[in-house]
């Protein structure tokens, strides 16, 4: 008996901490994105692909749809070259700034930075920085999806 309340003791404290660092996370993405400034033309949701660029023998597909309020979701699946696919859907926040594209990945608070270039085909990324660090290997292009 006492071997369960602990470790039921243990899993309410270990959810608590939980609960503060999501809390603390929440608060520093909305200090994050306050007061920013949005590109219209990249309103709307986008598709996109990129075969093993991040990881060899990883194709990634994805749907993109990015706000006027500066909220996004990206819509993600990976296929692998042993037939695994993974699906993952990520919530955050984006913004322009001195020419640069930024997003803020709610999940763990790391803004990725791009150059951009909207063209007639869609937008050209550049990464500039990735995951918290410098890392201009990464290119891709999303193509509008028709409202």
């Amino acid at each position: 008996m006492k071997k369960s309340i602990f470790i039921l003791g243990l899993l309410f404290i270990t959810s608590l901490s939980f609960c503060q660092t999501k809390v603390k996370q929440d608060i520093k993405a909305t200090n994050k994105t306050e007061n920013k400034t949005y590109d219209s033309k990249l309103f709307g949701c986008w598709k996109g692909s990129e075969m093993g660029q991040q990881q060899e023998g990883v194709n990634k597909y994805w749907v993109s749809c990015r706000f006027e309020n500066g909220t996004s979701v990206l819509l993600f699946v990976a296929m692998y070259e042993n037939g695994k696919v993974d699906q993952i859907t990520e919530n955050g926040k984006w913004w322009v700034e001195n020419g640069k594209y930024y997003e803020l990945h709610n999940y763990d608070g790391v803004i990725d930075v791009y150059d951009y270039q909207v063209t007639d085909q869609g937008v050209n990324f550049q990464s500039i920085e990735l995951m918290g660090k410098k890392d201009n290997t990464y290119k891709f292009t999303d193509y509008k999806i028709a409202d």
